[in-house]
Parts: C-alpha cells; structure tokens; sequence
C-alpha cells in the first residue's frame, strides 16, 4: 500500500503542475496568460528553376574605393554647426565585363569574308566584395539629423548607372578583346578569313 500511495501522490504532483503551467500560459478558458512563449523560425531555399547562360566574359577588372556621404541639418539655408553625420566605407570586388555569346551574329558578306555582329556590352557579375567602413563621424548636435543609410550606400556602389559607366570606361578594350577572341576562333578553322566586326551599344533614352 505503501508504493501504492506514493505512486498516487506523484500523479497528483504531476497533475498539479500541469495545471499550474496551463494557468501560466493561458490555456484555461476564461484566465489570461501570465507568461508568454517566444518562437523561432527558420527559412529554407530550394533551388527551382536553373537556367544555362552563355555570357562571354572578356575582362575582370579589380576595383577599390571608398565611397562617403554626409548629412547635415539646416536652419532655413544656414548650416547647423555639430549637426553633421558623415561615413566613409571602403569597398572592393572583382567586376566583370563581356556581352551575351548567344547574341552575336556570324553572316558571310563576301567571298571568305564574314560579318560579325557583337551585342551590347555589359556588367555580368561581380566576385569577393568586400565592404567596410572606416569612418563613422557623429556631431555633438547631430541626433536630430538623418541616420546615414549604410545598405543604401553600397546598393549606390553598384547601381545600374555605375555598372553602365564600369562599361563605358573599358568600351576600348572590350572592343579589342572581343575581336581577338573571335577571330581565333574563326581563323581557327579558316586561315584566311577576313573579318568585319560591328559593336552595338545601348540606346540613348
């Protein structure tokens, strides 16, 4: 009997703290929880789509910089001393550039003399960034004035307008790296060909 009893008595004890914790946590209809629980989430990626790309990569340039931007508060057009914020971040990547090969057009224009059309050039990707920033200044007055947006400031380092003038500035030696490249591959096969290349470029708005 004596087993017996204290068996019973754990399942009360058991018992009694279920409901204790029910009450904590307001599973008891009518009592509002005393305790709250906290969760954690997780988020999985599963590759759905794979696409074959035939992207011709002519030049990997490495940049480095540093990028700055300050803010200031203004009282009418007159500047507020001690209210500046400013940042510096310096940044680093390898950038490629190159066109589309599935682009480029091959046409015969006379006896063994072939046109060869070559796409837009532009920005396929880039390898290793590398951001950091290197100075974070902050005025005595400056809590009235914006916070500087450090994510915006490296979405601004590779921005469709930088990546257009990454392209613009190396358009020469695009140009020259994309002739020898073809015309090893055709004279490959034919020595004697002659070959006439036209670049397109983008359209102005």
């Amino acid at each position: 009997m004596g087993v017996i009893k204290k068996i019973t008595t754990c399942i009360g004890a058991v018992v009694v703290g279920a409901a204790i914790v029910a009450v904590l946590y307001g599973a008891v209809p009518g009592i509002p929880a005393v305790l709250s629980s906290s969760s954690k989430s997780t988020d999985t990626q599963v590759i759905h789509a794979m696409e074959q790309t035939k992207e011709v990569s002519l030049l990997r340039l490495g940049i480095t910089g540093i990028k700055s931007k300050e803010n200031k508060s203004h009282f009418f057009n007159m500047e507020i001393p001690g209210t500046e914020r400013a940042q510096f971040i310096q940044y680093s990547f390898d950038a490629k550039l190159g066109f589309d090969g599935k682009d480029v057009v091959i046409e015969p224009a006379s006896d063994n003399t072939y046109d060869i059309t070559i796409p837009e050039f532009k920005f396929i990707g880039y390898d290793h960034p590398e951001y950091r920033t290197v100075v974070d200044q902050n005025g005595a007055l400056s809590f009235g004035t914006p916070q500087i947006d450090t994510a915006n400031m490296i979405n601004e380092i590779l921005s469709d307008k930088a990546r257009s003038e990454y392209v613009e500035k190396n358009r020469d030696i695009l140009e020259d790296q994309a002739e020898s490249f073809y015309t090893s591959i055709v004279r490959s096969v034919s020595p004697d060909a002659k070959l006439n290349f036209i670049f397109k470029q983008a359209e102005e708005d």
